[in-house]
């Protein structure tokens, strides 16, 4: 395992307050399933995936229209034992005349042989996962 930053980032049609309501809606758009209440500074909220795969996050950084970090405090995935804790997922918008600028970095831990994984579960996550939720929000 080494630590691993990738960033990724992606424009959309639409204010940074728009982007932020929808990026700190995290229930709607991540693909695990969330456990945990509304998303603000401190807040904690759990991923899992049934039983292989559980993350316990802490929000440490978040202002509105601009910036969300979460720390992943636990974690486990129990097919090899991994575990991530001490990783930051960070979303950054940045208003570019009428659209917003998306930047979302990984900064942890990642095992060696998933470091390409990891960069297509990034890049699908943005500009798929919560694309479609900006793009078709119902």
């Amino acid at each position: 395992m080494k630590n691993h930053i990738y960033t990724t980032s992606m424009e959309v049609p639409f204010p940074p307050r728009y982007v932020f309501n929808h990026v700190k809606n995290l229930s709607k758009w991540w693909p695990e399933e969330y456990i945990g209440g509304g998303i603000e500074h401190d807040s904690e909220f759990v991923f899992k995936t049934g039983e292989g795969h559980y993350s316990k996050n802490r929000v440490v950084e978040f202002e509105p229209d601009k910036k969300l970090v979460w720390l992943t405090t636990e974690s486990l995935r129990k097919a090899d034992n991994y575990d991530w804790s001490g990783t930051r997922f960070i979303f950054e918008l940045t208003p570019k005349a009428e659209n917003t600028l998306i930047k979302f970095t990984y900064d942890g831990i990642v095992l060696e042989n998933e470091v390409e994984k990891l960069a297509q579960i990034c890049d699908m996550t943005l500009k798929e996962m919560l694309a479609g939720w900006l793009n078709n929000p119902g």
